[in-house]
């Protein structure tokens, strides 16, 4: 049995991804063309049209099954697909290594924020389009990730769930493949292609279970390729290749903000390369690409409008006194800042406010969290390191790109960002290991790159991830595709439904005796699940949720 679903996994890989790629090569770039960049590019353009179909439409199964099969349409007239030109020695070399990470995807353990509110927002968009108000149901849906939108043509039409986590999981196989054949077919590495080496060992260490991150690791990796093509840029003269990477540069940051608000500094990338080569760009970005780009964030603003009232995460300034808006929404900036400042910890000694103020909440927010970012910071500076030291070195010196100072000041600011707003390490990911980047990268460029001894140290790192799965799954009760599910009982909630719509609650009580505080969660009870209260008016068939 467990065979046969591995198949259907393989299939369903090959599928998306040849789907997705379909979709990434719409977007017309001079340099050479990649099945991978472009399955990066197809994820931002199905998230786009999902995104807008949802305005106007449920995501049903339909829809879902049009996507994709559009998208592997786009593949096979704009590729002139041969399916025996994917059986070459190379591709083979892909399954092998596609299949060393299977192990990642079965008997997954959901993250703290699976039933709480991501698979409850995929239930959402399986049963209604877009409803005003939406926020007022759940308070994390207050800023949404994209990321979630894209997610939701993933849930079957059973509300089966275990390919929920497959955008991450391909995200994920995408990056590893891309970064060795940038890596690998270069004829002489560049101080890009190091970039791409600290990023690929530090996550084929650390990820070594896609289910645990939720939106943080979509967002680590692009903001990581958005990094890269900034860097990218800085190495080519040819205006031709400046132009396609400043694209890919902007485009990858502005997805990354996106998914998360809490990257918001990587917009300083593409605003240094624009401002720097004013003369070359000042018409350029309103191409018809880059329109695009324009559009989905207008889209992204405006769901977060219906959602709450406030075009971007609230404040006095963006909102609006609609129906649907909700002045506690002001309160919750505040409230996610003690969180990610470790309030906790001092709470029964200073007030919110005084915690707050003057860095007081610095040391315990240190203390709380020095072991876990010193344990990443080593993930992702060891390796590198250790890689360093069996390379020769040059008999000269390579001086790094000439646009250093400007990463320094990204990063310098990234962290000054981070620290006020959002000092949680999985939020800054890309800025640790642009960090390390460039603590390393003179050491790196004085030695001889050899990709004998980078495949042996990618060969290791691989059968680290795949062994410490077979350990995991060896302790599983049962071995599947998928993710672990808990199964909660739930109580109509009669005072507020009406002939627009049910709304339910978990019925804590048995629930928690069985599933621990999961059981408060909504997972996968029918929507509308809510423990707030709210009324619900329906006009021009939208749903209304008004407090």
């Amino acid at each position: 049995m467990i065979f046969f679903q591995i198949l259907l996994f393989f299939i369903s890989i090959v599928f998306v991804s040849l789907s997705m790629s379909g979709y990434g090569s719409l977007i017309n770039l001079k340099i050479k063309n990649n099945f991978f960049l472009d399955i990066f590019i197809g994820l931002i353009i199905v998230s786009f049209l999902i995104t807008i179909f949802h305005f106007f439409f449920k995501i049903d199964f339909k829809i879902s099954l049009l996507i994709f099969t559009l998208g592997l349409f786009i593949f096979i007239q704009n590729k002139k697909f041969k399916p025996l030109d994917y059986f070459k020695k190379k591709n083979c070399h892909y399954l092998i290594l596609i299949s060393l990470f299977v192990p990642m995807y079965l008997s997954q353990k959901y993250h703290e924020d699976f039933g709480y509110y991501h698979l409850p927002y995929a239930l959402a968009f399986l049963e209604e389009k877009i409803i005003f108000g939406f926020a007022n149901i759940n308070s994390a849906y207050v800023y949404n990730s994209i990321w979630l939108n894209l997610n939701s043509i993933f849930l079957l039409y059973d509300k089966n769930f275990n390919f929920l986590n497959l955008p991450s999981y391909l995200l994920f196989l995408s990056f590893v493949i891309f970064s060795l054949q940038n890596i690998l077919n270069s004829k002489n590495i560049k101080v890009s292609d190091y970039y791409l080496v600290i990023s690929l060992f530090y996550f084929i260490l650390k990820f070594t279970r896609i289910s645990e991150y939720g939106v943080d690791f979509p967002t680590a990796i692009f903001s990581v390729l958005g990094i890269f093509y900034f860097i990218k840029f800085c190495e080519v003269d040819f205006d031709e290749e400046k132009k396609d990477y400043f694209y890919l540069n902007l485009i990858f940051c502005v997805f990354a903000l996106l998914v998360k608000l809490s990257v918001l500094p990587l917009i300083l990338l593409p605003l240094f390369i624009y401002i720097k080569n004013f003369k070359i760009f000042k018409f350029y970005i309103f191409h018809t690409k880059f329109l695009f780009i324009y559009f989905f964030a207008l889209l992204f603003f405006v769901q977060q409008f219906i959602y709450t009232g406030c075009f971007i995460f609230p404040t006095d300034l963006s909102c609006f006194n609609v129906s649907w808006f909700n002045n506690d929404y002001l309160n919750l900036s505040k409230q996610l800042e003690l969180t990610n400042k470790s309030f906790s910890s001092a709470k029964n000694i200073y007030t919110p406010n005084e915690y707050l103020s003057n860095y007081t909440w610095f040391p315990f927010w240190l203390k709380r969290n020095y072991a876990e970012i010193l344990e990443h910071l080593g993930t992702i500076l060891l390796p590198i390191l250790l890689f360093a030291l069996f390379l020769k070195k040059k008999d000269t010196n390579v001086e790094i790109f000439k646009e250093n100072k400007l990463i320094y000041l990204f990063l310098f600011l990234s962290i000054i960002f981070w620290l006020n707003f959002s000092p949680v390490y999985r939020f800054g990911i890309h800025i640790f290991i642009t960090l390390v980047y460039l603590l390393s990268i003179n050491i790196l460029i004085s030695k001889e790159f050899s990709k004998k001894i980078f495949a042996i140290f990618i060969i290791i790192f691989i059968f680290f991830n795949f062994s410490k799965n077979i350990q995991r799954l060896i302790k599983a009760d049962e071995i599947f595709i998928g993710i672990q599910r808990i199964d909660n009982l739930y109580i109509k909630k009669e005072t507020y439904s009406n002939e627009y719509a049910n709304v339910f609650h978990p019925y804590a009580e048995k629930n928690v005796k069985k599933n621990g505080w999961q059981g408060i969660l909504c997972w996968d009870i029918p929507f509308i699940c809510s423990w707030e209260d709210f009324n619900i008016n329906k006009k021009n068939t939208y749903l209304f949720l008004v407090k």
